[in-house]
């Protein structure tokens, strides 16, 4: 990829080589400076060594062969974070050699992100306020994690036990003091319920164990 990425910015009226003090492809025009630092793909180790080649060169980008994942979601966060550093990048197709520079070498502020992920955060805010209880662990994987809805659906399961194993949704409700009771119940997420009649609901095995399960959860619940 190194001939048609030089031969782009040569277009431009640049004077290029390769392997200048480590850098893959330098060049200069008027007194700017471009480095390119070519990879076969883009992970983590071509993002550092192209912001440390920031310290010496005023734009930077990474070149690799075009990915077959290039709109893919993950490949679209490493976008993100390369527009973070403001480092640019330039794709080219092994068929044909075309070139396209996907990142412009320009920081992209913080404030432009989260003004366009607004309802997001506003997700994240009432998420995190209406939790009840906050144990869940951070970085732990294939584990329960403990949002506002199970703890809502566990209020519903001990209330529901609390009324002998079966009860109606509006009577679950008062108990539990969760007003959506009735749609846990009918929705029945994680399966610990059973329906036995119109509005009628009673505790499924998965419930009961659920009870055992998660009673210290419930009583941290229930003291709130």
């Amino acid at each position: 990829m190194f001939e048609p990425i030089k031969e782009y910015f040569e277009g431009f009226g640049y004077v290029a080589d390769g392997e200048v003090c480590d850098i893959d492809l330098y060049m200069e025009k008027e007194g700017s400076s471009v480095s390119v630092e070519l990879k076969q793909s883009l992970d983590f180790k071509a993002v550092v060594q192209a912001a440390l080649r920031q310290k010496v060169s005023d734009t930077v980008f990474i070149g690799i062969f075009r990915p077959k994942d290039l709109f893919s979601k993950s490949f679209q966060n490493k976008i993100y974070l390369l527009k973070r550093l403001g480092i640019g990048l330039i794709v080219v197709s092994k068929r044909t050699l075309d070139i396209e520079i996907v990142s412009e070498p320009i920081v992209s502020e913080l404030s432009k992100y989260q003004i366009s992920n607004k309802d997001k955060r506003f997700n994240l805010s009432e998420e995190f306020q209406r939790r009840k209880i906050k144990n869940n662990v951070g970085g732990v994987h294939r584990t329960k994690l403990m949002t506002e809805y199970r703890e809502n659906a566990l209020l519903v399961l001990s209330a529901l036990d609390s009324l002998g194993g079966t009860g109606k949704g509006s009577d679950v409700a008062k108990a539990s003091g969760v007003s959506k009771a009735t749609t846990i119940l009918r929705d029945n997420f994680y399966g610990w319920f059973v329906k036995v009649d119109k509005g009628i609901y009673s505790i499924s095995k998965e419930g009961k164990n659920a009870l055992k399960e998660y009673a210290d959860t419930i009583a941290k619940l229930k003291a709130r």
